[in-house]
């Protein structure tokens, strides 16, 4: 069966993070598990083709929810419910070798957690920004080229520009570049503006949720119809910033972006 990794997996990160396994959700408090995320995410298929893809998903999903752990132990948010809607959707699109393209999703975005977190000196202290789709709506935003068609959040085209972006970004950190220097192993790197201590991450991205502008609400299951051709035009990034303001998170430039 395969629930019972699911249930470990799930029980694994309840006793790798500090705190609730927190949603984004502003209606409730808690992640969904990942059990749950599972039988979502196969709920409208077909029996055969959700017969097999039950395995290849429930596999998927807790590869990256671990992978998620080692790479981002301080993480704080962990809605998975859109990125396993997503994939099984491209799976079915797919036709032969769903599976396959189950396994590939998964593995890829597992890859780009290692990637972006602690055991590079890209070292961000959070997935968030690609979970909740704010370096979707920014790559959206700075690439005319993919603006006619636009890709889904997780699609494979995206998928593919950030593992490019992640190995361009530690390039530029090898060369101590102004936004991305080189930092000491153990210090978090942060390139924006306001603080992103846990107790400021929190009241930021809730607050961001409450109003709206979260670019892709990955906690939501009805998420997947929306309309991502006019989603990214929002200016995310901007508006983050206003709120932090706000909120009174912004970080001196003189001081430690934390």
């Amino acid at each position: 069966m395969v629930d019972a990794p699911l249930r470990a997996a799930t029980e694994a990160l309840a006793r790798g993070v500090t705190g609730p396994l927190r949603t984004l959700d502003p209606a409730r408090e808690h992640a969904t598990p990942l059990v749950e995320v599972h039988r979502r995410a196969l709920a409208e298929l077909e029996p055969s083709l959700a017969a097999e893809l039950a395995a290849p998903v429930a596999e998927g999903l807790c590869a990256l929810a671990l992978a998620q752990l080692d790479a981002f132990p301080g993480n704080l948010f962990w809605d998975l419910d859109l990125i396993a809607l997503a994939i099984v959707d491209q799976a079915r699109a797919q036709g032969p070798g769903a599976a396959a393209c189950v396994d590939d999703r998964f593995a890829r975005m597992a890859d780009l957690q290692r990637l972006y977190g602690r055991a590079t000196v890209i070292n961000f202290s959070y997935v968030h920004d690609f979970v909740y789709g704010f370096d979707w709506a920014k790559w959206v935003a700075r690439e005319p080229a993919v603006q006619a068609e636009v890709p889904a959040p997780f699609s494979l085209t995206f998928l593919t520009y950030m593992d490019t972006r992640g190995r361009e970004l530690i390039e530029l950190i090898a060369r101590d570049d102004h936004k991305y220097p080189s930092l000491p192993d153990d210090e978090a790197r942060n390139p924006f503006p306001f603080s992103r201590e846990p107790e400021a991450e929190v009241m930021l991205h809730r607050e961001l949720a409450r109003r709206g502008l979260i670019p892709v609400p990955t906690w939501s299951a009805d998420a997947l119809g929306l309309d991502w051709a006019a989603r990214w035009r929002v200016p995310y990034y901007a508006r983050r910033v206003e709120v932090a303001a706000e909120l009174g998170l912004l970080v001196d430039g003189d001081q430690p972006r934390r």
